[in-house]
């Protein structure tokens, strides 16, 4: 559950920008609306997997502007990432399979001893299996920063780096 944020000057105004990737939503791969938190929500169009009932996306990245001075020529954009129901769903099933296999493991272990030790590899698969949503999950975002840094480039709009 990494707080991904990235922060970025552009030299140009905060509605400009929001017009831009708004408009862009439909193209690229991407998808997504305005969000209830301010700004606009983007996420990956394709998908692997599609399960019933679909849960929406695995993360989203929160694209919000803000002008840095009064005569909106400089602004500041910043893209955060949001964890979505299905990142959730898939970290809470994690941890509840590792918790009870560390349960049955150690009962496994106070009754027959260490000739039962491999019931310690239980808790190892579910672990394993958080770090690849967790990599799908990084991998995705990643991928949505660099479509924003493509639309900007194609807009020739000028950015720097903050954070």
């Amino acid at each position: 559950m990494n707080d991904q944020t990235k922060e970025y000057k552009i030299n140009d105004s905060a509605n400009h920008i929001t017009e831009i990737i708004h408009s862009e939503i439909g193209r690229n791969n991407i998808a997504g609306g305005f969000s209830d938190d301010g700004g606009i929500d983007i996420y990956g169009n394709l998908s692997f997997f599609a399960f019933t009932p679909n849960l929406g996306p695995l993360v989203k990245l929160n694209v919000s502007a803000a002008n840095t001075n009064e005569n909106g020529i400089e602004s500041k954009l910043i893209l955060k990432r949001i964890n979505g129901i299905t990142y959730k769903m898939h970290f809470w099933f994690t941890i509840i399979f590792v918790g009870l296999t560390l349960i049955i493991a150690v009962y496994q272990l106070t009754e027959y001893g260490f000739d039962k030790a491999e019931f310690l590899i239980m808790p190892a698969f579910g672990l394993i299996y958080l770090l690849i949503v967790e990599l799908i999950a990084g991998l995705k975002v990643s991928s949505l920063i660099k479509t924003v840094e493509k639309v900007m480039l194609t807009e020739k709009i000028k950015y720097k780096n903050c954070r």
